[in-house]
């Protein structure tokens, strides 16, 4: 929300860049409306608008943006000493964020990173990313992992990957390397430069008698993965792995979750 149209209009072309889309509005009781209307994943607010304080409506804004953080963002009159009243009222006043106008594409991705960071922090499941060209195999992976408690999406390919899922959210890419386009070993080399938190789960069958399915898994570890998983694998093999690299020491949750694992597959 920003009464600087062509403010606003910047705004959303830099999150477009970043794969993100916006709505747009330029007034509060504009936002208001559109917050009634949709969920949303950031709420970009600029601390004044038309003379009204947006702070004032926080708690209006908190009861219809659900599970949505709030970034407050402002210029302060271009004044120094303004600008950090007003970012440090937003603060205190409850704003998940705060950005300083203007900013540049470079503070803009900082801030959807620390949005998908909350996201993840706040989130009751952990989410899985199935990377399988093989229609079956897919799908029998997806169905396992949906039944002992995991979120999960698929893509065929890197390329899906990249253009249709939010990484920042994820928290497992479990991924064939062998797959047409992109491929596995470069893909999960491009997952863990962009995205550090994600950890990445190579599986793989041999190539011939030549290139075995350690050599492929090798070069799948040299990319970044955390965990390898030779095919043709069992179910419970798969789930161990899943639970071992995300699992931590003091995280009983986990060990629950191994425990109902390791039942259903006695």
């Amino acid at each position: 929300m920003d009464e600087n149209k062509e403010q606003a209009q910047r705004i959303a072309s830099m999150l477009h860049q970043q794969k993100w889309t916006s709505v747009l509005s330029f007034d509060q009781q504009m936002a208001m409306r559109i917050l009634k209307g949709g969920r949303f994943h950031l709420l970009l607010f600029d601390a004044y608008a038309k003379g009204n304080n947006t702070l004032h409506m926080m708690d209006d804004i908190r009861a219809e943006a659900q599970d949505a953080p709030l970034a407050i963002m402002s210029d302060g009159g271009h004044r120094s000493s303004a600008l950090n009243a007003a970012m440090n009222a937003a603060r205190v006043a409850g704003a998940d964020f705060v950005i300083a106008k203007p900013f540049n594409p470079e503070k803009l991705k900082n801030l959807l990173d620390d949005t998908n960071r909350y996201h993840r922090a706040r989130a009751k499941e952990r989410h899985v990313l199935v990377v399988e060209d093989d229609p079956d195999l897919r799908r029998d992976v997806v169905r396992v992992l949906k039944q002992v408690g995991y979120k999960v999406s698929w893509a065929a390919n890197m390329e899906d990957v990249f253009f249709d899922h939010n990484l920042g959210l994820i928290d497992v890419v479990l991924t064939a390397v062998l797959i047409p386009g992109i491929g596995g070993i470069e893909g999960t080399a491009q997952i863990k430069k962009d995205h550090p938190h994600v950890k990445v789960i190579a599986m793989s069958q041999g190539v011939d008698e030549t290139i075995t399915a350690v050599h492929v898994l090798s070069a799948a570890q040299a990319a970044g993965a955390d965990a390898l998983l030779a095919k043709p694998f069992h179910m419970p093999d798969l789930l161990r792995a899943m639970t071992g690299l995300i699992r931590a020491p003091d995280a009983p949750a986990e060990n629950a979750k191994q425990a109902e694992i390791d039942a259903l597959f006695d």
